[in-house]
């Protein structure tokens, strides 16, 4: 039997008896110093893959089964509801048998003992296992009341928030003094509503802040003779504009309260508030529980951190009343990927002065280090990519992180690599190795006898933007494809159609959804055509311009299309084909106008049949008709739910919805609900941001080049988004670059710390990227391929990520084992680089299959609809 039980004097269960008694394997002296620790705060850092669930649960098992705790005082927090569920799940299951093992179950069932420790009683009592943000709406729901506000207030989704902030903004008439498109000031507000939550900030700071700010800077002489520099003149206006925009995210709050409304954030921050200026509560707390697990630590906010720290911690000064309580943190720094919300491995960090013991000592810390999931060639290039952030981390703050190493009797992996000339032949060589992997991994098993789960393969990318050109190679592989998240379900052809239609028929300068629609399945126009409606679209804009009203648009033109023998400047003409072709797809638009009344589903509903795309999907061969359906369903049930969020908001209208899906589209981290059920049949296409927490046994990291993965920084911190907050007013500031004003003698000089700030930023930004890289690459069980390509849409050739930089000089080296599957030059390497012509400018246009895929079903599909009006 291993040593102690918690501490606790005298004989007990151990941690290794306890997995005998199970028939589970036995946990590593790691594992066991994790599950038997005292009952005080310990942090455990726990690397990729190492078995923190398991031994969270273990931990559980091992405190009740020797009665250091019932089983009703344990609370475990996680950020998933299916994390939660899965870990709930474990430890009931877990209880359950360690009772039948040592016979309490039967014991007490015959005595006729209904308590709190097992037996038909027992099974009913269970641990609390809940998401970070479930445990605090529950705070509030029961104590809002405090506070000035209703216990029953509604959650809102994204798209309710979105909805909101976007009707806040389109019905403001103060002049913000901004030129920026409503879009863009929606995503500000909604950006500083929610750093505002997250960072316990109240208004009236940011206000104070952008005063003395750009009073500061007025008061500083110029330094030159160019007057105020354009990085000074840029950041000034957007600081302003940050004051400015507090009135709308106060109208934004407003309508939410007047609703009855609140979001996570405001959950969240309204939970903080009673943790910290009511302190019965967090008493009460701590007496309902004796021990509390919190995973995924390295994730939490600057609000999820304050509301622990005291409820069950030291308090904002260390010294609070939950000092010493039994907190165990579980994170791993590596994996902080969620920066941008608010998360930063700082806070995991922190913890062993933030909780520490009844002694005041810090909190001690663990570490597990055993990969569980990784072979070793997978987890050496892991540990590679991640080296330089474990040594930033043990600099910063002396947290020594472990490194990972493969489990007793672990496979050697695969690493491989592709170097291709261009993203479309690195797209066929992701494809080709995701099939023959999966096929070699099936047959194997399949020789074995092994009755395991299908082999499951994932390509994870930085961008959305990578998935067209990887969808099309994996559907030509002959692979089943799951695009993950509502990013992935906006590619499907048939929805790319039924917004394209949405679109046209709301907005009349939406010329680009028009294009779609001519050029697609249903107008299938010919470049003659398009050439000519656009001259006519010319002419009468000019006439309009001519008589000083709004020009029409291309969409206007297609409701009045030129009259028969019409013959354009240019000497263009529509054929007759194209007429009609054209005078139906108006109609189709009118119809859809004049449903605009429909509820979105509805509506939805109807453009779908209008389109015809009901028939076109219900004619692919091979596929049921539920399934035929899905992308179509699922658009529509996208729809439904966005007005449910909204309906007691702001009427859920046709225009926020299309807003709101641009949003979706265009942020790389959207506006969707995390990923849930996957098919394990199907390879799965998701970003990286999306993969957290997941593992296959095969996958491919494509588009290891400068601006793709790491991808480029687009805003350089709070200088250059609107919708962040300054570095000063937030709660992790301690470990992030800022424009710091103090010292500085004129303007040129708070220019050069503006550039500065920007190299700072840039910096922080890449230790980001490669937490992500690190994520991506300790996804993959078996088989990793890392790939690139010298040519993508740019006029350069990229340059090589400087993760996968790292992995061949490795490989070089002979400190990696790297199959290297190919290889192409560097282009640059031999004087000026020659850009190869792509396979989009070698296509002629029209295209012979302009359908592609779908042109057999479309067809079949219009002949059936013509048999049958006959």
């Amino acid at each position: 039997m291993s040593g102690h039980a918690g501490g606790r004097g005298g004989a007990g269960l151990g941690a290794v008896e306890i997995a005998r008694l199970l028939g589970l394997p036995e946990p590593t002296p790691e594992q066991v110093a994790v599950i038997e620790a005292p009952l005080e705060p310990v942090l455990v850092v726990a690397g990729a893959g190492s078995g923190k669930t398991e031994t969270m649960t273990a931990r559980v098992v091992h405190l009740v089964a020797n009665g250091l705790v019932e089983r009703d005082r344990v609370l475990g927090l996680t950020f998933t509801r299916k994390a939660a569920g899965e870990l709930a799940e474990r430890v009931r299951r877990r209880l359950r048998a360690l009772d039948l093992v040592l016979g309490r179950g039967v014991r007490r069932a015959e005595e006729g003992d209904t308590g709190r420790e097992g037996g038909a009683g027992g099974a009913l009592v269970a641990p609390t296992v809940s998401t970070y943000n479930a445990y605090a709406a529950a705070l509030v729901t029961e104590h809002a009341l405090r506070l000035g506000v209703e216990p029953t207030a509604r959650v809102l989704g994204d798209a309710g928030r979105w909805q909101v902030a976007h009707d806040v903004v389109h019905t403001w008439a103060e002049d913000l003094e901004t030129d920026l498109a409503p879009s863009t000031v929606t995503a500000a507000v909604l950006g500083l509503a929610g750093a505002l939550a997250e960072h316990l900030v109240p208004p009236e700071k940011v206000r104070a802040f952008a005063d003395e700010w750009c009073e500061r800077v007025a008061a500083l002489p110029p330094g030159g003779r160019g007057g105020v520099p354009g990085p000074v003149r840029e950041l000034l206006a957007s600081v302003r504009l940050r004051g400015r925009l507090m009135d709308l995210v106060e109208e934004f709050t407003a309508r939410k309260r007047a609703a009855d409304l609140v979001d996570f954030g405001d959950q969240v921050a309204l939970a903080a508030r009673l943790a910290a200026e009511a302190p019965e509560v967090g008493a009460t707390e701590r007496a309902r529980f004796a021990v509390v697990l919190l995973d995924e630590y390295q994730d939490t906010s600057v609000a999820q951190l304050a509301l622990l720290r005291s409820l069950f911690g030291g308090g904002p000064d260390g010294k609070g009343a939950g000092t010493g309580h039994p907190v165990t943190a579980v994170g791993d720094p590596h994996q902080s990927i969620y920066g941008w919300r608010g998360a930063s491995a700082g806070g995991l960090e922190r913890f062993p002065g933030q909780f520490p013991r009844a002694d005041g000592a810090p909190a001690r810390v663990l570490a597990l280090s055993t990969s569980w999931r990784n072979d070793a060639a997978v987890l050496d290039a892991a540990n590679l990519v991640g080296g330089p952030l474990r040594e930033a981390t043990a600099e910063r703050s002396g947290l020594d992180l472990p490194l990972l190493r493969p489990r007793p009797g672990a496979g050697e992996g695969e690493v491989a690599v592709v170097v291709a000339e261009t993203t479309q032949e690195e797209a066929r060589a992701v494809a080709a190795f995701v099939a023959e992997r999966r096929a070699a991994l099936a047959a194997r098993r399949a020789a074995a006898g092994s009755r395991a789960e299908p082999v499951r393969a994932a390509v994870l990318c930085r961008k959305r933007s990578q998935f067209p050109v990887l969808h099309a190679a994996l559907l030509e592989a002959g692979l089943p494809v799951e695009v993950v998240g509502l990013g992935g379900l906006l590619l499907e052809p048939e929805v790319v159609d039924l917004r394209a239609a949405l679109e046209a028929a709301h907005d009349p300068s939406r010329g680009d959804a028009l294009m779609r629609l001519l050029t697609g399945p249903r107008a299938r126009l010919g470049l003659a055509d398009v050439h000519a409606l656009g001259d006519w679209a010319a002419e009468l804009a000019e006439q309009d311009r001519a008589h000083g009203v709004e020009p029409r648009t291309i969409v206007d033109a297609l409701d009045e299309l030129p009259p028969p023998g019409w013959v354009g400047r240019r000497g263009r003409a529509l054929s007759d084909a194209g007429r009609d072709r054209l005078a139906d797809l108006a109609g189709v638009l009118r119809a859809i106008r004049r449903a605009a009344g429909l509820s979105l589903p509805d509506l939805v509903g109807e453009a779908e049949r209008l389109l015809g795309l009901d028939i076109e999907v219900a004619a692919r061969p091979g596929r049921p008709p539920a399934a035929a359906r899905a992308h179509l369903d699922a658009f529509r049930a996208v729809a439904a739910e966005y007005e449910a969020a909204t309906d007691d908001v702001a009427g859920g209208s046709l225009g926020g919805f299309l807003a709101w899906l641009a949003a979706a589209e265009a942020e790389e981290r959207g506006l969707e609900a995390p990923v849930v059920d996957l098919d394990p049949d199907a390879v799965q296409l998701l970003t990286v941001h999306a993969a957290k927490g997941l593992e296959w046994d095969v996958v491919a990291v494509p588009g290891l080049v400068e601006g793709t993965f790491p991808a480029r920084v687009q805003t350089s911190g709070w200088v250059g988004d609107r919708g962040e907050l300054p570095t000063a007013l937030r709660g992790d500031r301690d470990h992030l670059p800022d424009v710091v004003l103090d010292g500085a003698a004129d303007l040129r000089d708070v220019a050069q710390r503006i550039t500065d700030y920007r190299a700072a930023y840039a910096a922080h930004h890449q230790a980001e990227e490669r937490r992500l890289a690190y994520v991506a690459l300790t996804r993959a069980r078996a088989h990793l391929l890392v790939s690139a390509a010298w040519w993508g849409d740019g006029v350069r050739p990229a340059t090589l990520s400087p993760f996968l930089a790292e992995l061949l000089e490795a490989a070089d080296a002979e400190r990696l084992p790297l199959v290297r599957l190919a290889e192409a030059p560097d282009p640059a390497a031999d004087g000026a680089p020659v850009r190869p012509a792509s396979e989009a400018e070698a296509a002629t246009w029209p295209p012979e299959r302009p359908l592609g895929a779908r042109q057999d079903a479309v067809l079949a599909a219009a002949a059936a609809v013509r048999a049958a009006a006959r």
